[in-house]
């Protein structure tokens, strides 16, 4: 598996869900940080985005950050995980994360995915 710590210097991560209707790949590139072996996702805008209620209908995802393309399978985790462990890492990685919490409300609805990346299907493009 590559080493996600050197991979979360990376500012954006491509994320390809599939449709809950249409079982069609859809990739979105959203802000993502890293911890103990986990990729973390989140939305600043709600869990009413498209590609959340498509991660939630099927949790297998693909991603790519930088050149590095993985395979995993996502959780959504409670409220107070993603307060004390998630937003925590998202702050300190992204400024921009602590300005639009404080001023335009982003981070209300406190949620995230942690993806398990599978380690079978690391590729380097």
């Amino acid at each position: 598996m590559p080493d996600l710590e050197t991979l979360n210097r990376t500012r954006l991560l491509a994320l390809t869900v599939r449709g809950r209707k249409t079982n069609r790949p859809y990739t979105v590139q959203v802000w993502f940080t890293v911890g103990q072996d986990t990729i973390y996702v989140t939305s600043g805008r709600g869990s009413n985005a498209a590609w959340v209620k498509n991660l939630r209908h099927t949790p297998e995802a693909e991603l790519q950050i930088g050149a590095t393309r993985l395979r995993g399978r996502a959780t959504w985790l409670d409220p107070a995980t993603v307060e004390s462990e998630v937003l925590p890492r998202f702050f300190r990685k992204y400024w921009l994360a602590r300005i639009l919490g404080w001023v335009a409300g982003w981070y209300r609805e406190k949620f995230a995915f942690a993806i398990q990346v599978d380690d079978n299907h690391p590729q380097a493009s």
